[in-house]
């Protein structure tokens, strides 16, 4: 590989590396005031993930940018190993919103895993670095259907999804009039957090899915205050699809 072309693979996986350090580690949403009506979740591991990347990451820095094929061709075991777990793990129902995209990624990175197999066993290096680079960018794009599009994104959520697929179908309106100080501090913050740079082409769309996030918050704590369950239901049935909206954008 070309100087140039190694900075750049190494540019790639230290993004792809905070892409998945994120997604594994930010995973305790604040707990409301009142801890016995506490939703605080944990955020999902995807099992697997970790593992295929510790396969991955000495192909990628040190193997590759050698020139130490023998070694890469060593490692396509462990991918076909690693990848087995990924494709076996049920996807927590935390990530049903990215199913399907998730369904295809992974299929995704199980064929540039079994090319990667095939290739290993022929004599062309040219052919292999190619191949190597395939299922890197294979695996990139399945870290980042489950990774957090904008941190303060996923911190709304892990304060949302309990509310949702728990406290509203067992009709705890407690629970929920209890999180909504927490609901609102998490939009705040959302509301205030800048763009990042790689996301500046969607500013706009997201700038307009988080303000009308923000109004649907506003909405749901009024019916918390004044409204009776019905509302509260209806409100944050508005509000979860508000969030979706947003959520889309990063589709």
């Amino acid at each position: 590989m070309k100087k140039c072309e190694v900075i750049f693979a190494l540019i790639l996986s230290l993004t792809l590396l905070v892409s998945l350090s994120m997604a594994e580690t930010q995973e305790k949403a604040a707990t409301p005031a009142d801890s016995s009506h506490s939703m605080a979740m944990e955020r999902p591991r995807i099992e697997g993930l970790r593992e295929f990347h510790e396969v991955l990451r000495p192909v990628w820095h040190t193997f590759l940018p050698e020139g130490d094929y023998k070694s890469v061709r060593e490692a396509a075991p462990l991918f076909s190993k690693s990848v087995e777990k990924i494709m076996k793990g049920e996807l927590p129902s935390y990530f049903q919103h990215v199913k399907e995209a998730f369904e295809q990624k992974r299929q995704a990175l199980a064929l540039a895993t079994a090319k990667m197999d095939t290739v290993a066993k022929g004599t062309d290096d040219s052919l292999l670095a190619v191949t190597v680079e395939e299922l890197h960018t294979a695996y990139e794009q399945l870290v980042r259907v489950i990774a957090p599009r904008m941190m303060e994104i996923e911190s709304f959520h892990l304060v949302l999804y309990p509310l949702w697929h728990q406290a509203l179908p067992d009709s705890d309106y407690a629970a929920i009039k209890t999180a909504m100080p927490v609901l609102k501090a998490k939009m705040d913050t959302l509301m205030s957090a800048p763009v990042p740079e790689w996301l500046k082409d969607k500013e706009t769309a997201i700038s307009e899915k988080r303000a009308a996030l923000k109004n649907a918050v506003d909405a749901l704590g009024t019916a918390c205050q004044t409204g009776g369950d019905a509302d509260i239901k209806i409100k944050m049935t508005a509000m979860h699809e508000s969030f979706r909206a947003l959520d889309g954008v990063f589709e």
